[in-house]
């Protein structure tokens, strides 16, 4: 017997389900409207009415026990007849508005009236639907008269209703953990150490605990995670969350699970995207008065959930576009919910650790305690500090002072204090680009939650439509200064600064570590961290779980032979160095593209340094085509970037990328697509007032403040620039360090221990007959 409880709320909701969409904030403030109407309706009763009734009954059918439960909010008599009234707030017209109107209301109220009678010998009863303005407090009410008999039909209705749903999650859920036990690994052979990788990740779900992987590429990281935690899975409803850092990255995971379907697997699996790439109009407004589909987008999104559960089984953003037009709902909305009922989802980090942007459904509430994969985990570091900071520009409060005078209440006041303290700030940054401070201004925070109370005041009057959208988007900045500051510690910095010719005020934080520990301690069944890179691996686990959690290092599959590794250090790519770097890069640079005919990559650490290099290049290698990584690239110039590694070219491909940047990992370039790689200086982070309070701040943490917030970051993006090269067992190719810091004793340290064979070569002759013997054994094995 299966045991379940629901609230008669969510039963009429999810039947009759009325009213469009609308942001977190009017949520709350509605939510908070709502109390107070109840609260002043309420105490409006006499001393024989009774108001927040508790009612509950069980239902048995079949193999389940459901536990319907709710209050209702009045139980009243007037001249000897006894009405339950359900209490509503609104901002609706009165004029537009009757009892069909929200069908969901009626019919809580109708089940709450058969709950109530059938604790009873009474036969009938009136049910009182009130609705109160919020505006003005007038009250507008519907009677019924209804008998127990009518009632009962009505509530076994409702209730079968429901339960085909249930029966239909029930039966899915059978077979998903009946394909599980059954599914078998996807390939006849197991890569070298991908099986030692499932074997951790399998215990570690069982106990629920955290897991730094350090898997190379091509181990086959993303079939092992999604396989070995899978097979873990032994509880109905278990939710894997599989996050990554870019939406390049959901390609691979998205064909392991057609793979793994294709192999027996039964799973719903939903892909969240960003909101903005799945708007289905021109120019994203989620106003319903503007949105189509965010206007009674609940009267039919439970159809759509139900059309999609019993048709598709890998639900990705081009399926919900589809059925989003098809069932005129927004689909990144349906997206979401759509994810209550699916098995595996995929998405970013955020949607798991952002304070403001997690699902609160999974991770703040006990309903759920999902498992986590977290690939590419070296960018979680620097991403889980921009979830917990939040700023402040001087140029959008001045915009919105602008239209102050339209707006009702006028907040020019708050506004007119805050452009104030921006104009202090501007004074004391005559001298200075930077100020740091301890504590956030008082004041500012005051007048902020200030102007936040009369924002919501204006937002709360439907009939607004001056600059509305403008308007909510500076609300939630300024409601995401307000929220971070709630978690303002030793970890943070309030700062001042000078950004791009205007005043720029931050909370910032300098450690997440604590939070993604707390998330993953008190809302989840345990988290795998894992990436190709992540070297030194006590350097990422002191900065996302203080320290806790297990951790495994594995060997790469592929032959150290097929990667030449060189070191060229005699040479400084340091800022004061660079002029005097050009002239060795070029000679080494003209070493390896001459060699043989292909496609390199050289990887420059600034885009400054890169144009400094590029036009000397250009002049003194001929017949290479040079193609340059601008700063600003839509997603179609990405790809046609890309598109130039694939096609075939006469001549040789040089192209020129900044570490770390969208060309520096997460990109396959397998065979002939890539020959080698430049890697020119050490990736360090700039030198910069707020890398410098991060290297403050480590140094007080850690006692080794350079090396968490330079070196260690800019080993990453070397690393991850070398891997680049190998991405599969059969690729060849070389790649080169330009630094004297890469031999030193520390970076040495450092290394993966795949790196053991790095050669130092200076000499430009012995560099250009070392690359060429490299690829003249390739000519032999090949001959072999």
């Amino acid at each position: 017997m299966k045991e379940l409880s629901i609230s008669v709320r969510e039963i009429a909701e999810f039947l009759y389900g009325s009213g469009s969409i609308v942001n977190e904030r009017i949520l709350n403030t509605r939510a908070q409207e709502g109390t107070e109407i109840h609260q002043y309706w309420q105490n409006l009763y006499l001393d024989t009415d009774k108001k927040e009734v508790v009612v509950k009954t069980t239902v048995l059918t079949g193999d389940i026990e459901l536990t319907v439960s709710g209050r209702i909010d009045g139980l009243i008599i007037r001249e000897e007849k006894l009405f339950i009234e359900e209490i509503k707030s609104t901002h609706t017209d009165f004029d537009i508005l009757d009892e069909k109107t929200y069908p969901a209301h009626l019919c809580q109220a109708k089940l709450y009236a058969y709950m109530y009678l059938s604790q009873t010998e009474k036969r009938s009863i009136d049910v009182v639907l009130t609705y109160i303005q919020v505006e003005d407090r007038k009250v507008l009410k519907f009677e019924k008269h209804y008998t127990k008999k009518n009632l009962e039909k009505y509530f076994d209705t409702s209730i079968e209703k429901y339960l085909d749903w249930i029966r239909l999650l029930n039966h899915h859920e059978e077979q998903r953990l009946k394909s599980i036990d059954g599914l078998t690994f996807p390939f006849d052979n197991f890569r070298l150490n991908q099986r030692e990788m499932m074997a951790y990740i399998y215990k570690n779900v069982l106990r629920k605990g955290k897991l730094y992987c350090e898997a190379p590429t091509g181990i086959g990281k993303t079939v092992a995670s999604i396989f070995a935690t899978l097979k873990a899975v032994n509880q109905p409803r278990q939710k894997v969350f599989y996050t990554i850092a870019k939406n390049d990255g959901k390609k691979v995971v998205i064909d392991t699970v057609k793979l793994l379907e294709e192999k027996g697997l039964v799973a719903k699996t939903c892909e969240l995207t960003a909101k903005d790439t799945m708007c289905l109009l021109k120019e994203r407004d989620c106003d319903p008065e503007v949105c189509q589909y965010a206007n009674g987008y609940y009267k039919r999104v439970y159809k759509a959930i139900n059309d999609i559960f019993q048709k598709e089984s890998l639900i990705t953003k081009d399926i919900f576009t589809k059925y989003g037009k098809k069932h005129k709902v927004c689909p990144f909305e349906l997206s979401l919910d759509t994810s209550n009922y699916s098995d595996i989802i995929l998405c970013d980090y955020n949607y798991v650790f952002d304070p403001l942007v997690k699902l609160i459904r999974y991770f703040d509430m006990d309903s759920y305690n999902p498992i986590i994969l977290c690939d590419e985990a070296h960018n979680l570091v620097s991403r889980s500090r921009g979830m917990y900071s939040a700023s402040l520009n001087s140029s959008d409060f001045s915009r919105i002072k602008e239209t102050a005078k339209y707006l009702k209440p006028n907040p020019s006041y708050e506004l007119d204090s805050i452009l104030e303290i921006f104009a202090e700030a501007s004074i004391e940054l005559l001298e200075v680009d930077f100020i740091k401070k301890e504590e956030v201004n008082p004041y500012l925070l005051k007048t902020l939650k200030n102007l936040l109370g009369k924002l919501d005041q204006i937002f709360s009057n439907d009939k607004i439509k001056f600059e509305k959208r403008v308007l909510r988007e500076f609300y939630f900045n300024v409601n995401r200064f307000i929220k971070i500051n709630e978690y303002y510690d030793d970890d943070f910095v309030f700062l001042i600064e000078n950004r791009d010719d205007e005043v720029v005020i931050s909370i910032k934080c300098l450690n997440a570590a604590k939070f993604i520990n707390e998330t993953i301690n008190s809302h989840t069944e345990g988290c795998t961290f894992f990436s190709a890179t992540l070297d030194p691996i006590f350097y990422y686990k002191s900065l996302l779980t203080n320290n806790d959690g297990d951790d495994i290092s594995l060997m790469s599959s592929f032959k150290q032979s097929n990667l030449l590794l060189l070191a060229v250090d005699d040479i400084s790519t340091r800022y004061r160095d660079r002029e005097n770097s050009i002239s060795k890069i070029i000679d080494v640079t003209r070493s390896l593209v001459t060699s043989k005919k292909g496609n390199y990559i050289l990887f420059f650490p600034s885009y400054a340094y890169m144009n400094m290099v590029k036009s000397r290049l250009e002049e003194e290698i001929e017949n290479v085509s040079f193609i340059t990584q601008r700063r600003e690239m839509f997603s179609e110039e990405r790809t046609e970037m890309m598109n130039f590694f694939k096609e075939e070219s006469e001549t040789t491909q040089v192209f020129m990328f900044v570490m770390g940047g969208i060309f520096g990992e997460s990109i396959d370039l397998i065979g002939d697509m890539l020959s080698g790689v430049i890697i020119i200086g050490t990736g360090l982070p700039a030198l910069s007032p707020f890398n410098n309070v991060l290297r403050s701040h480590f140094d007080y943490s850690f006692r080794n403040g350079f090396d968490y917030a330079y070196t260690y970051p800019g080993l990453n993006k070397v690393i991850q620039a070398v891997g680049r090269v190998i991405r599969t067992e059969t690729d060849r190719g070389v790649a080169i360090l330009i630094d004297d810091r890469f031999t030193t004793r520390k970076y040495l340290s450092l290394y993966p221990d795949a790196w053991n064979h790095l050669q130092v070569c200076n000499k430009i002759d012995d560099i250009s007959q070392t690359i060429k013997d490299f690829w003249e054994g390739d000519t032999d094995e090949e001959a072999n």
